[in-house]
């Protein structure tokens, strides 16, 4: 059985909502939150999503040439995310096999 990692420890509080955070390589964390860019925040901010951090390098040309849909910004310090292979969806939405 695979274990899941939950991007915020302190766990579910009412009214939020369990979001599945992935990339192409499958479900990187869940996260409770009120919306997905919170629960892509807490996802970045403990760092499950660290593959996806952009370079400087990167980030400097993406920006510089107008390409900003091709990356967004969280976490608590605003890192630039690249988002091609991002998928955030709420958990009760998952397909059953």
């Amino acid at each position: 059985m695979k274990t899941l990692n939950i991007a915020n420890k302190d766990g579910f509080r009412w009214g939020e909502t369990a979001y599945l955070v992935g990339t192409e390589f499958g479900v990187r964390c869940i996260a409770y939150a009120n919306n997905e860019h919170d629960a892509l925040d807490y996802a970045v901010d403990e760092g499950f999503l660290d593959s996806e951090i952009m370079s400087d390098e990167d980030h400097e040309e993406y920006s510089s040439n107008g390409w900003g849909d091709s990356f967004t910004y969280a976490g608590n310090c605003g890192h630039p995310v690249w988002t091609k292979n991002l998928w955030i969806k709420p958990a009760n939405e998952r397909k059953v096999k």
